[in-house]
């Protein structure tokens, strides 16, 4: 119901970005790529928008080719994240920087593109989709820049759209299974075999995502409530604090609209990275509302992130952990205090089959919750889940973090990994073309 004011924003940081890139800071030669201006656009992106065209980029695309174009995206259920910039964002660099920047940015997985001045390039966090943007561009080039993004997303869709066959870079199915006559005497009963073993898969997935879907409801219901407490319009709101509730409530709505579209368990990054990001922002009213100084950005409390960032690192070993060493775990003031006064301080709990459990030791597939919470403090929290039941998929850069799924689940699955990791942005050579 806030949709407006998101837009609104939206639509302010695009509307500055010429002047970030004509300031005193930035008239200069450039030494690298201007990521005050990429960070700006990955904030949009963040927001909800996939496609974000930067005015004044020398093929800057119109609002309705914008529109177009999202809405192909979000039609293709796959997250493509594509940004117009103008060649000077680029600065002493090339385009792949600026693509590497605006993945770092964003930081979710999924499918990138970007055209800088008369160039473009694409790339995927996982898999691939460098022969893609190849494929497009040499399709489409006469017809201009909306014509080759639309291939492109026409392209990823097939290649990583939910039940999609891959393909390779010359557009010939990969698709295992050929067929060999000397066993079609059992095809027929291997047939069988893969039906019984999708039908239990699906219905573990399904299980898993209510499991999820579960904890996920009941943590925007909680932040929901917190929300309540304010009012916008409260006359002890100076403007700062009125901005960052302002966000807090973007956030929300941001968090509810990624827990209704959750198909899968892996989903679950959306919405606690928005919860994540709204809980920041109500800390910092918070703060301005007791006169003290805005928090530091820091992980949410391990024990429960419900209660919001931490202020502190204390020597603690989380529960179902046992024999495992102390580790430096990051806290809200309250149960820093009780681990220092003695006590155990209440864990988040989910409820899964075998009970209720602390989340980090419900499943792998709660692996999505807890990435929404942390993988922006990737460099504190690997060593802390190293013991959990989470450690091997934190620990890999394969997990599906930013629309996969649990197995069978109909999702994306493995196809992408975290965040400026793996697939093309492990190993460079990304695809495209000079228009």
């Amino acid at each position: 119901m806030r949709h407006a004011p998101r837009r609104l924003i939206s639509a302010a940081i695009i509307a500055v970005l010429p002047l970030l890139a004509t300031s005193p800071a930035m008239a200069a030669t450039p030494a690298a790529v201007q990521t005050d201006e990429v960070a700006a656009v990955a904030e949009v992106m963040r927001a909800g928008e996939p496609v974000v065209s930067v005015p004044g980029a020398e093929n800057g695309l119109s609002p309705s080719e914008v529109q177009n174009l999202t809405t192909q995206v979000i039609a293709s259920e796959v997250p493509i994240f594509i940004g117009v910039f103008p060649e000077s964002t680029a600065g002493t660099m090339a385009a792949d920087d600026v693509l590497i920047a605006l993945n770092e940015q964003v930081g979710l997985a999924g499918v990138y593109a970007v055209v800088v001045g008369d160039q473009f390039r694409a790339g995927s966090t996982s898999g691939s989709a460098s022969d893609l943007a190849t494929r497009a561009f040499q399709a489409e080039r006469g017809n201009g820049v909306p014509a080759v993004l639309s291939e492109f997303i026409a392209l990823t869709t097939e290649r990583f759209a939910a039940g999609a066959t891959q393909t390779d870079s010359t557009g010939t199915s990969t698709a295992s299974g050929v067929v060999t006559f000397f066993l079609l005497a059992v095809f027929i009963a291997v047939i069988a075999l893969v039906i019984v073993v999708l039908m239990r898969s699906r219905k573990r997935a399904q299980a898993q995502l209510i499991e999820v879907r579960g904890a996920v409801d009941q943590d925007v219901t909680e932040f929901g409530e917190r929300l309540a407490r304010f009012e916008i319009t409260d006359p002890a709101f100076d403007e700062n604090a009125r901005t960052h509730l302002q966000r807090a409530l973007d956030d929300y709505d941001r968090a509810k609209r990624s827990a209704q579209l959750m198909a899968n368990a892996g989903h679950a990054q959306q919405v606690t990275s928005a919860l994540e990001d709204g809980r920041f922002s109500l800390a910092c009213v918070q703060a301005h509302l007791a006169g003290e100084p805005e928090p530091e950005r820091r992980a949410p409390c391990f024990v429960d992130p419900r209660h919001g960032p931490s202020v502190g690192d204390v020597l603690w070993t989380p529960p179902g952990m046992d024999g495992a060493a102390p580790r430096d775990v990051p806290m809200c003031r309250a149960c820093e205090v009780a681990v220092i006064d003695g006590f155990q301080p209440v864990a988040r709990e989910v409820q899964v089959a075998g009970g209720n459990r602390p989340y980090w030791q419900a499943g792998q597939h709660f692996g999505g919750y807890a990435m929404g919470y942390y993988a922006p403090f990737t460099g504190v929290m690997t060593g802390l889940f190293m013991g959990s039941m989470l450690s091997g998929m934190w620990a890999s850069p394969a997990y599906a973090s930013g629309m996969g799924g649990t197995e069978g689940s109909g999702g994306f699955g493995g196809d992408f990994g975290g965040g400026g990791f793996g697939g093309d942005f492990g190993g460079g050579g990304f695809g495209g073309g000079d228009f």
